[in-house]
């Protein structure tokens, strides 16, 4: 990859964005040049995300100036954006899924007029789809693909537009690591084209292997300006300071870096037997003991969010059993899971988990409303102490337990989760990849209070796709084509991580 030598293709100087009582942006400067990938980073909350919403046209700044190949513009809207040459992947995918490929690349060709010719739109659909590595049957609808190949697709709608600007807002996290690779070699491909990217993405791995040069924010401020990139280590210190280092020292106090579990009793608190969904999920069987967690890991598609599904009563099992404490329990509803003890944290918190548009307060108690309630009444004042307590205890940042969970960073929305569990003292937790989308000191304060629900008596299955953190965990067992195909505890997996890899391939 090679840096154009003359001037930036975007440039943005002293951006400057307010909301009530904080300052997301506070004079942000920033130049990206034609043929450069640039790395965006910060730990949440540090102004990423308002960032890319200014210059995708979805916010207007308070202040700064904006200027495309040395000409200033105003980014009014998303479609004046795009109008300018800069198109933005979000994290939240803008499909629409009843539609096919080829309607979800063409949509503005289709709302233009009703005339196309759809023969020449779909060869040119089959054309992205295959240079993202991802050929698909582009007449099908995009609800009937892997979430993974729906991320292509979104993916493919920008390529089709030739953007002078690419701004990636964590396009990986929904990929398996065979293609994340995939995606980051198209971003040089992209780059050695004459293509400017700002890459935003928590996994520095991704960070050291792409990019050309990094911009750090924090707290709204651009803080540091690496011109080659550094060691993950030199972004994470400026990312988040002493928070990271903290945060670790944390997890050495307590003996358990390396470590989420180990304080398992022989008391099974949760016994699966021959479960089985349709095609999905073959015959599974475990078990899960008070204060263990148990790692669930595979490919994308090999059955472990419909296991945790099947576990929260989101699905119903066609075969087999499940027990909590000794108790054979049919949980055919998600009420019926929290009734017998057990807590979702899904791997879409946003749509899932989460009532963006409700208070942290009223997402914590929702589980428990019964605790609030005095004759048929909810007791807010009670209600609000309660999240108090629960914010002092796990950390959370917000401006009060008031705020919409919606403006909260991707961290404390998942604490904001976790508070919620906690709240209702679940038995068993099911984390699907609780940590993802979260910056390196939020993923590292995430686990310190997995260790601490499990010290409480509690105990966990972790879903994950990442084998580093599968790694952590007491046990794993990897599934492929929905069947459980290895089984390694945490001393095998340390020793032996590389056969553990090869049934991920």
């Amino acid at each position: 990859m090679t840096t154009s030598q003359v001037g930036p293709v975007l440039k943005v100087h002293g951006l400057t964005k307010r909301y009530p009582g904080v300052t997301a942006l506070d004079g942000v400067d920033l130049e990206v040049h034609a043929g450069q990938v640039l790395s965006l980073s910060g730990a949440n909350g540090a102004g990423k995300s308002t960032l890319v919403k200014i210059l995708s046209g979805a916010e207007q700044p308070d202040a700064g100036s904006i200027w495309i190949d040395g000409r200033e513009v105003q980014l009014e809207s998303p479609h004046a954006a795009r109008q300018a040459g800069i198109y933005t992947i979000y994290q939240e995918m803008s499909l629409v899924p009843s539609m096919s490929v080829v309607e979800n690349i063409f949509l503005d060709d289709f709302a233009k007029s009703g005339l196309v010719r759809i023969g020449r739109l779909e060869k040119r659909a089959e054309q992205l789809m295959e240079r993202l590595g991802a050929p698909v049957d582009v007449r099908a609808p995009v609800a009937s693909l892997p979430l993974a190949k729906q991320q292509l697709v979104e993916i493919a709608k920008a390529l089709k537009s030739e953007p002078h600007v690419l701004l990636l807002d964590e396009p990986t996290t929904t990929l398996p690591p065979r293609d994340v690779s995939g995606l980051l070699n198209l971003m040089r491909d992209l780059a050695a084209s004459g293509v400017g990217l700002i890459f935003v993405s928590h996994r520095l791995d991704e960070v050291t292997a792409v990019c050309d040069a990094v911009d750090v924010l924090r707290d709204g401020r651009r803080v540091a300006h690496f011109d080659t990139v550094p060691d993950a280590h030199a972004i994470v210190r400026q990312m988040v300071g002493d928070r990271y280092e903290n945060s670790l020292a944390a997890a050495a106090a307590e003996g358990s870096e390396g470590k989420l579990g180990g304080v398992a009793t022989s008391d099974v608190v949760l016994e699966v037997r021959d479960l089985t969904e349709g095609h999905r999920l073959h015959p599974c069987s475990f078990e899960l003991r008070r204060g263990e967690v148990l790692g669930i890991t595979g490919l994308l598609g090999a059955g472990q969010n419909e296991l945790a599904e099947c576990l929260f009563g989101l699905r119903e099992p066609s075969g087999g059993t499940v027990a909590v404490e000794g108790r054979q329990v049919r949980v055919r509803s998600p009420r019926a899971a929290i009734r017998r003890g057990l807590g979702l944290i899904p791997e879409d918190r946003k749509s899932q988990g989460l009532v963006l548009d409700m208070s942290a307060s009223k997402n914590m108690s929702l589980a428990s409303l019964g605790m609030f309630t005095r004759a048929g009444l909810l007791d807010h004042s009670r209600e609000s102490r309660h999240a108090r307590t629960k914010v002092d205890e796990l950390g959370i940042k917000c401006s009060s337990v008031h705020q919409s969970v919606r403006t909260m960073s991707g961290g404390n929305q998942q604490k904001v989760l976790l508070a919620r569990w906690l709240t209702k003292n679940s038995k068993v937790l099911i984390l699907a990849e609780p940590t993802r989308g979260v910056d390196v000191a939020a993923k590292e304060e995430i686990y310190r209070l997995i260790r601490a629900y499990l010290r409480s008596g509690g105990a966990a299955v972790l879903v994950t796709s990442e084998v580093a953190e599968a790694a952590l965990c007491d046990r794993v067992l990897v599934l492929s084509n929905g069947r459980i195909v290895a089984e390694a505890t945490h001393e095998e997996i340390q020793s032996q991580q590389q056969d553990l890899l090869t049934h991920l391939r």
